[in-house]
């Protein structure tokens, strides 16, 4: 249940409360979206609206509303009032396999991870387009997640400072809704990441920074996608959980939260310095409040010249990485036949990166057509884009 009330800043850390996420899941995605297996969760609405050159765009229902705006496009038509209809200006000859929500279920913790499904990759990716200027109230803006139930929307959060809020941006960076976790606490959210959860779609947020790698602690906040977000900057307080973990050799400092979608596996890449990065994973089924020990699993084959890693990302359909630095971003695909934990030691291929002050965050577009990117201002004067980068 969300709360809904006139915007208002609030400041100073408060006490923990662990409240269980309880949120109505409606569909999914539209037809022109990935198809998730049977690991993952089940899609629903119509077609999305097309024009050219396509960023995700055009806010609207859970049922497949939105399309997909070019290049100086304009919103695509709205989606399908049910699992069946087709967006304006999309296409129905494209059936939806997984239109039924409970033809699919996801169990948290249950199943190995299966051969992605068929999905939109990019072969490459076109030049930056400014999407619009990060409002000053997201000024340390850290992480960006698609979400799965309003097409066009984009979760970003500040890090340390800020109070427990998540901010829903619209495709202009205009804020339309902010999410307030009442009880939770900031300590350095430094990650955000949208993905599978027992109520549907959830949003995850990585509480993982350390610059003096001094915490004895670390935690992920997961909530649920709001079943209704009222638009106009206004703030609603929305449920949440809190994961807590240590790692098995000490502190470290990370900005690098990934859920795959497919299985809801959860993975955090540390901010190395003058190393490969180790690439950690916490353990399922997740336990609210029940501190659990991260397993390394790998070292990330993102070169060292890169320098530190402040983002990253999985692709829709689980087969790819974004893994990013402040000046740069690489992906990786992971080997056909190799396990999940493969793709971060894949080859990592050079992509186009915007010019940005202090790049943090980074998401894949939700059909994966592209990639979205944003920034801290840093020591910049004025505050920086999120930008798009479609196919090219």
């Amino acid at each position: 249940m969300t709360t809904l009330r006139p915007r208002a800043p609030r400041r100073g850390p408060v006490r923990f409360a662990a409240v269980l996420v309880a949120a109505a899941f409606a569909g999914m995605l539209g037809a022109g979206a990935c198809q998730l297996n049977e690991d993952g969760l089940s899609a629903g609405g119509g077609s999305a609206g097309t024009t050219t050159d396509g960023a995700p765009g055009g806010t609207g229902g859970k049922a497949g509303s939105g399309g997909s705006m070019g290049s100086g496009g304009i919103a695509g038509g709205d989606g399908g009032a049910s699992a069946t209809d087709a967006g304006t200006g999309g296409d129905d000859t494209q059936p939806d396999a997984a239109s039924d929500p409970d033809a699919a279920t996801w169990t948290e913790g249950g199943g190995d991870d299966v051969s992605a499904p068929a999905c939109g990759h990019c072969q490459a990716y076109g030049s930056p387009r400014a999407l619009g200027m990060i409002p000053s109230e997201a000024h340390e803006l850290s992480g960006l997640a698609v979400s799965r139930l309003y097409p066009g929307i984009l979760y970003g959060h500040n890090d340390s400072g800020d109070t427990a809020r998540v901010f829903a941006f619209n495709q202009d960076a205009t804020i339309n809704t902010e999410l307030d976790l009442d009880g939770a606490t900031n300590v350095d959210w430094e990650d955000i990441a949208t993905g599978p959860c027992p109520s549907g779609s959830c949003i995850y947020i990585g509480d993982i920074g350390d610059n003096d790698v001094s915490r004895t602690g670390y935690a992920i906040y997961r909530v649920a996608e709001p079943t209704t977000l009222p638009g106009g900057g206004d703030s609603v307080d929305v449920p949440w959980q809190r994961f807590p973990f240590v790692y098995p050799d000490g502190s470290h400092n990370a900005e690098s939260l990934l859920v795959h979608l497919q299985t809801g596996r959860i993975f955090v890449v540390i901010k190395e310095k003058n190393a490969a990065a180790a690439v950690y994973e916490m353990p399922l089924p997740l336990q609210a409040d029940q501190v659990v020990t991260m397993v390394r699993v790998a070292t990330s084959s993102v070169p060292i010249s890169a320098g530190p890693l402040t983002g990253g990302a999985f692709h829709p359909c689980g087969d790819r990485i974004l893994i990013r630095s402040k000046t740069s971003i690489y992906e990786l695909t992971r080997p056909a036949g190799g396990d999940l934990v493969a793709v971060f030691t894949a080859n990592p291929v050079p992509v186009p990166v915007a010019v940005e002050p202090q790049g943090e965050a980074v998401d894949y577009a939700a059909d994966g057509l592209g990639y979205y990117t944003g920034s801290e201002i840093g020591d910049a004067t004025q505050e920086p884009n999120i930008s798009f980068f479609g196919c090219r």
